[in-house]
Formats: structure tokens, C-alpha cells, sequence
């Protein structure tokens, strides 16, 4: 635990549930200072980095993956005029390439929590569009999707419609088949950068 002004309060030791009975798929932000627009797939101390950071903490509860995907590099962002769409179907494909594979070689019917934040909000929105809101199957399989640092749309005063016809808005602590979603933005950075 840390202050908010950077001073360490304690430490928490967590014991990780020896037999998980649910999946956490967790796509991770932009942290990849490759010097390409699209990185690598070299597992760089940012990535296992931030696997640790953010995601880390949910395998008191579930097995992890996180999987390693082509995402638009820190240098890529800065740069904008540069990065095409086909990047960032690069980035997608790989990160829908391994959601099949997990479905295929390790899911075996379990439910599955998805966790995102920034760039890998955007990617597995869009996986989630593609392959679990239509598919009645695989909502069934959704616990939640905590898509972080990233928009989900919803029609005006509704829990659903926009980004997703079937899954709603988590309404509960206790609410499952949902998504939660938010973004934090100062003064400095409009809503819609």
C-alpha cells in the first residue's frame, strides 16, 4: 500500500486461490517503447511489468493470461500521422488470435472475467463485439469485463445499446454478465483524446 504521496504504508501478502474456478483474459495498455509504430513480440520488462502491476492481484482468484500482442508502441502514439488502421488490425488480430487459442486449449467451459486498460481497452472492446456480445454461448461464460481507461458507449439513459446489444452495465457489486468501464481525465486532457 502507497500514499498519495508516494510513501510505502505496508505490504498485503495474498494467498492465490490453489484451484480457480474462473479465468482472468487481460489485454494491457501502452507500454511497449519498441521504436517501430507496432511492437514486437518479445516479452520486454514493460509488459511483464505491467502484467504484474495491474493483473497480478486478480490471480488471488482466477488464472491469469495475458497475453503478448503487435500494439501500437509509446512511439507510435506520439507519433499519429504514422499509425494506419491496418496497425492497429495488426494489434487486434493478435489479441482475438489468442482469445481462441485460450477457448480452444485452456477455457473448457470455465467463466472468464476480462480486464483491460487504455490501448487494451480499445482492443478487447472490440473483441468482445466480435466474438462474445452476439454469441448467447459465450456470454454465458462472461463474468464481467472491467474495461478501464477506455469509453464504452450506451444509449442515453439505458444500461445497454451503443458498443453492445446484449451485455449491459454492471448495476451491482453483485451483477454478473456485465461491464464496468471508466476513464479519469484532468484539465489538461479533453475526454475524447
Amino acid at each position: 500500500q502507497i500514499s498519495p504521496s508516494g510513501e510505502v504504508l505496508g505490504v498485503e501478502r495474498v494467498a492465490g486461490d490453489r484451484a480457480p474456478r474462473i479465468d482472468c483474459f487481460y489485454v494491457y495498455p501502452t507500454v511497449s517503447d519498441d521504436p517501430g509504430a507496432n511492437a514486437d513480440l518479445e516479452t520486454d520488462p514493460e509488459e511483464r511489468s505491467i502484467a504484474l502491476y495491474q493483473a497480478a492481484r486478480y490471480s488471488q482468484h482466477c488464472r491469469v493470461f495475458a497475453p503478448l500482442y503487435r500494439q501500437i508502441t509509446i512511439a507510435g502514439l506520439l507519433n499519429p500521422a504514422s499509425v494506419t488502421a491496418e496497425m492497429r488490425e495488426t494489434a487486434y488480430q493478435d489479441v482475438r488470435s489468442a482469445w481462441r487459442e485460450y477457448l480452444r486449449r485452456y477455457n473448457k467451459g470455465r467463466p472468464v472475467v476480462f480486464i483491460s486498460h487504455s490501448q487494451g481497452t480499445f482492443v478487447l472492446r472490440q473483441l468482445i463485439g466480435d466474438e462474445i456480445d452476439g454469441a448467447s454461448r459465450a456470454r454465458k461464460r462472461l463474468v464481467s469485463a472491467i474495461l478501464l481507461g477506455g469509453n464504452v458507449l450506451v444509449r442515453e439513459g439505458k444500461t445497454f445499446g451503443g458498443d453492445f446489444q446484449h451485455l449491459h452495465g454492471c448495476k451491482s457489486e453483485t451483477d454478473i454478465g456485465c461491464v464496468i468501464a471508466f476513464s479519469v481525465f484532468d484539465d489538461a486532457v479533453p475526454p475524447n483524446a
